[in-house]
């Protein structure tokens, strides 16, 4: 009788414990979840970083084109096609 008392205490504490590790895998908050949720967050840190590496040279442009008169005349040139006065344009055909 003994015998079958700690066979049935042995099986519940069993089913218990594989119990638990199944909903620690599983669960909302579970091993899973929680490292796909690690995954996005490493994703959205190197997203920030880019996007601030990217803001801080768009910056320095900023600067460059509201102080710099050889950064505004370049600009002028290649995005406005602008010329100075007696200037003549060469304009090559395209191939």
């Amino acid at each position: 009788m003994k015998g079958l008392l700690v066979r049935i205490a042995l099986g519940v504490f069993g089913l218990l414990t594989l119990t638990v590790l199944v909903l620690a895998v599983f669960n909302d908050k579970g091993l899973l979840q929680v490292r796909g949720q690690s995954k996005k967050l490493t994703a959205v840190e190197n997203d920030v970083t880019e996007l601030d590496a990217e803001n801080k040279q768009l910056t320095k442009e900023i600067q460059a084109l509201r102080t710099d008169p050889t950064t505004i005349e370049r600009l002028a040139r290649e995005e406005l096609k602008l010329v100075k006065p007696g200037e003549i344009v060469l304009v090559s055909p395209e191939k």
